[in-house]
């Protein structure tokens, strides 16, 4: 039986979760995570060394901030993008692209890309601070406990971050998934108040460097 490797990975994890862990969908789910969350790391890495070489073009530590927020969401956005490419490719060149509509292939990557960049955005918030080595793994527990909290207690799930980019778990999907609409704002805002956040911690004269 023919299956979707950007299903597999990028849809989530099937609805009637609830009452158990389905460990193989979750393991999926949790590797193109953290897949992402490696790549932003690496990001970040490289971007800090070079920063270092250049702090001197800043004027004020809210003009890096708004820089440094910057790169890192347009780096989540292509990095995004790059996986879903390469994954839908992979289906391209397996003779499973029919198995995707036009319409479920939108949905899926919405929802995956308002998530990603949501974490893209909490990833660059929290290395700004000393745990920034953490980050990764911090997001990555984020995502695998609260979705296993969620699974746990239907009553809480819609308000878990680790089921939001799926969309198995969805409105989109079915009746019983959390409401898209409210989610895809709620994470559209993260960003916004992730900066927000950051530019107040460093006014108070926090060492960036």
């Amino acid at each position: 039986m023919r299956e979707s490797m950007f299903i597999r990975l990028f849809a989530g994890v099937p609805s009637d979760c609830f009452g158990a862990i389905p460990l193989v969908p979750l393991g999926w789910w949790l590797l193109s995570i953290g897949a992402f969350l490696l790549a932003a790391g690496i990001y970040a890495e490289r971007d800090r060394k070079l920063e270092a070489l250049s702090l001197y073009r800043y004027r004020t530590v809210e003009g890096w901030w708004k820089r440094r927020f910057g790169k890192g969401l347009l780096s989540g956005i292509r990095t995004t993008f790059l996986f879903l490419l390469l994954v839908l490719s992979w289906d391209i060149a397996m003779g499973n692209i029919s198995l995707l509509s036009p319409q479920l292939l939108a949905k899926i990557i919405i929802l995956w890309l308002f998530h990603s960049v949501s974490m893209a955005a909490l990833f660059v918030l929290l290395d700004l601070f000393p745990v920034r080595r953490f980050a990764p793994g911090t997001l990555f527990l984020l995502e695998g406990v609260t979705f296993i909290i969620g699974c746990q207690f239907h009553a809480v799930s819609h308000v878990m971050y680790g089921m939001w980019g799926m969309y198995l778990q969805s409105s989109l999907y079915g009746t019983e998934g959390f409401p898209a609409g409210p989610v895809i704002a709620a994470e559209a805002v993260l960003p916004a108040a992730g900066f927000l956040i950051g530019r107040k911690y460093l006014k108070k004269g926090t060492d960036f460097v």
